[in-house]
């Protein structure tokens, strides 16, 4: 069964572990090198800015006690003319990929979304990810652009998709 709930300070440790073994993995889609995960400090100061801020949050998913996954979603500004506007990143451990947990995860971001005026979510997958592109679709998010060259791994240059959903 899995769980999702609002990440705690004691999430820090191992939301740090589950970024690293992403960074670790081959051919991960996600822009994030092994030398660049955050310290356990920063971490445990962006659960603290996430759990200050009004219009965002970061959840995690647990599956027999132990964390399998992650999302973040955050209003971009609060500015009255895109204040309404919440960018979306998840992330879910290779053994727990296509069991539920992205599912789980985004059903709880979309429905907490409207309880604080956000009414688009918007979200950037990896061209090449199509099991991610697949389940933002099953979840209503529709392709709005395609960014050339976005990310660089080592010598190669991706692209991306930006994806949106509009309560």
């Amino acid at each position: 069964m899995i769980t999702v709930r609002d990440a705690k300070p004691e999430d820090a440790a191992p939301l740090v572990a589950h970024l690293a073994e992403l960074a670790a993995e081959p051919g991960i889609n996600i822009p994030l090198a092994a030398d660049e995960i955050v310290t356990l400090d920063q971490e445990r100061a962006m659960l603290a800015d996430f759990a200050a801020a009004p219009r965002a949050r970061m959840l995690v998913a647990l599956a027999e006690g132990k964390l399998v996954g992650e999302l973040s979603i955050k209003a971009i500004s609060p500015r009255r003319a895109v204040r309404h506007v919440a960018t979306l990143g998840m992330s879910v451990k290779q053994p727990w990929r296509r069991r539920g947990v992205g599912r789980a995860l985004l059903t709880e971001a979309i429905a907490w979304a409207p309880k604080v005026e956000i009414t688009r979510i918007e979200l950037y997958v990896y061209v090449r990810n199509e099991p991610a592109i697949r389940l933002y679709e099953a979840f209503g998010f529709v392709l709005e652009g395609r960014r050339r060259n976005f990310i660089r791994e080592g010598d190669t240059y991706l692209d991306d998709f930006v994806m949106a959903r509009l309560l």
